[in-house]
Order: structure tokens, then sequence, then C-alpha cells
């Protein structure tokens, strides 16, 4: 562990293996959301792939690319409930998603910090 002092503060910095532990007993609460979103875009993809007569791995595959606003532009939607899904629900879902893992991460570090905090 390496400590830092900045205006009188000791900081001391956590590792990446530390931190990781960590985040993985956070994403543990949270297992069965994260599961269920994961399944919801996937089932998701397999309907984009019935309704742009796409293969079931190109509808998961385009189905995880809209949901995580990356959008590389190799496929597109042109049916309406395809457009309907990948400008609104599939995003949604994926901002969903992120912000857990987000918050999982920071819950991670705030009990770190907080269990050095008491040690000392």
């Amino acid at each position: 562990m390496e400590k830092k002092t900045e205006e009188g503060l000791e900081i001391e910095l956590i590792g990446f293996r530390t931190f990781f532990h960590e985040f993985l007993r956070v994403l543990y609460y949270v297992k069965s959301i994260l599961l269920g979103l994961f399944t919801i875009i996937v089932v998701f993809g397999v309907m984009l792939s019935l309704q742009e007569s796409l293969s079931i791995g190109d509808g998961i595959y385009f189905a995880f690319i809209s949901a995580f606003t990356v959008g590389y532009g190799d496929i597109t939607p042109t049916t309406p409930v395809s457009k309907l899904l990948c400008a609104l629900v599939l995003p949604i879902l994926g901002m969903i998603m992120t912000g857990i893992m987000v918050a999982a991460a920071m819950q991670a570090i705030s009990r770190l910090y907080q269990g050095r905090v008491k040690k000392a």
C-alpha cells in the first residue's frame, strides 16, 4: 500500500486486486438484477434477429451495441418495432445496467476506505 499526504490528510492507495475482490463482493448482492437485465437484452436481441432477418448472434450483438449506446452503424434497424427497441428500450436498459455497475464500484471503494479508517 502506498501512502500519500495532501494538505495534512493521509491517503492510502488501494491496489487493483483488493478493489476487484471487494467489487465482486458488492456485485454478489445485485447479481439477480444484473442477470435479469442481461437476459432481457438477450431476449430483445432474439426479437431483433427475427424482425430484421438476422442471425441470432447478430441480433444479440445488435441488442448489446444498442443497449450500451455504442452504435457502430454496421447493422441498422429498418422496422418500426426494431427502431423503437434500439432507440428507446435497449439504451434505457443499458444505462440502468451501467449505473448499477458504477454504483457497485463506488460502494466497493467506500467499503474499502471505511474499513481502513476503522482500523486506524
